[in-house]
């Protein structure tokens, strides 16, 4: 699961999440309907919002429940059908993007030399599927598969501006997102989600830049900051002007019912933006004077520490009268879990290690009664 939109529980209403996981898990199903079971490991976060465009805009989308599935604990769901506009838009920019970035990892030289012919591929299989589906969605895809090539070109060149070198992503998104309005058919709004999309595509590479950064310098790898000479501090304000954009092009898209999509472009995408920026110091509060009482009792304390005071027992716990076995309660101890074998949980559980909002933290969630919320952003 990847992507900047990682919508918490705590963001979303209960319908909302509901519709949001509809999309997710009808994207998975579809990804496995157009291209096999290996296309499922496409599934992202980001390319869900191309089928949340699709529904605001043109109104409800159909769906279908779906059968039981280990990542939902076994339990059937209601999704969106594998043959609506939303999804075959969503598997379209899903495909064709995966095909891209497994081009350009290999460009990158990114993978293991043992896994370069597989992901070639893979890339060919992928490519050749997103072709497909992009034609019945209507989406131009040799705009999206020569942005591997383009980006490559540009970070081979030696310039010197970051808005260069974020352009191809950006441009490879806002088509994706123009798509929507053409399989809503609402052509009039494709001048606005081109403009968001625009800035969301450089939002999202310039967040792998910001995130990378530590790993790229240790490694010698290419990263926009440093071949810009961009500091962070300089990344993170971008970053909140590009959000600023994408926020005032969605505002201007004539939606039917814009509930999900105001929040994942909203409050969500703002909370992953916030992540980047600097964190003020907290400034100490200065410290009162000492007073006269005050130095008069510290003396006193320091007196009775030199010449000692009364001998006095010290208290174990079997002698304290206050400790009884018989009202001992385990459910007290923190590793106390009736859940598991023996009552004690031997390390951490799911949602101490899992994402707040992918698949596997909603099987955990639906299997174990949990409403835990572990907030990865």
């Amino acid at each position: 699961m990847r992507g900047l939109v990682r919508p918490c529980r705590h963001q979303l209403t209960p319908q909302l999440r509901e519709r949001w996981r509809a999309h997710l898990c009808g994207l998975c199903l579809t990804l496995r309907a157009e291209s096999g079971q290996a296309a499922r490991l496409l599934t992202g976060y980001d390319v869900l919002l191309l089928s949340v465009l699709v529904e605001a805009q043109g109104g409800g989308a159909a769906t279908e429940t779906a059968g039981p599935c280990p990542l939902r604990a076994m339990r059937t769901a209601t999704v969106v059908s594998a043959d609506t506009s939303a999804m075959q838009v969503a598997a379209a920019g899903t495909l064709l993007t995966g095909a891209a970035g497994l081009v350009d990892k290999v460009l990158d030289d990114d993978l293991p030399h043992g896994t370069r012919r597989g992901a070639r591929r893979w890339a060919r299989r992928f490519d050749r599927d997103g072709r497909r589906v992009a034609g019945r969605a209507g989406i131009d895809a040799g705009a999206v598969l020569e942005a591997a090539t383009a980006a490559a070109a540009v970070e081979r060149s030696q310039v010197a501006s970051l808005e260069a070198l974020l352009a191809p992503t950006g441009h490879v998104v806002a088509e994706l997102f123009a798509a929507t309005a053409d399989a809503a058919g609402r052509l009039e709004n494709a001048p606005a989600l081109r403009r968001a999309g625009d800035a969301f595509g450089r939002l999202v590479h310039l967040g792998d830049a910001i995130d990378d950064l530590g790993t790229d310098v240790a490694r010698g790898r290419f990263n926009p900051l440093v071949r810009t000479g961009t500091s962070r501090d300089e990344a993170a304000q971008l970053a909140a002007r590009l959000h600023a954009e994408v926020v005032a092009a969605i505002a201007e898209v004539k939606m039917a019912d814009r509930e999900l999509a105001d929040v994942l472009f909203g409050p969500v995408l703002a909370k992953a933006v916030q992540r980047w920026q600097p964190r003020p110091r907290p400034v100490p509060a200065p410290r009162p004077a000492p007073s006269a009482a005050g130095v008069a009792g510290l003396a006193a304390v320091a007196l009775l520490g030199v010449f000692g005071g009364p001998p006095r027992r010290r208290r174990r716990y079997y002698d304290d009268p206050r400790y009884d076995d018989s009202r001992y309660d385990p459910r007290y101890d923190p590793r106390y879990d009736p859940r598991y074998r023996g009552g004690y949980r031997r390390g951490p559980g799911c949602c101490d290690l899992l994402a707040c909002d992918c698949c596997a933290s909603m099987a955990c969630s639906e299997a174990c009664g949990d409403d835990c919320c572990v907030c990865c952003i």
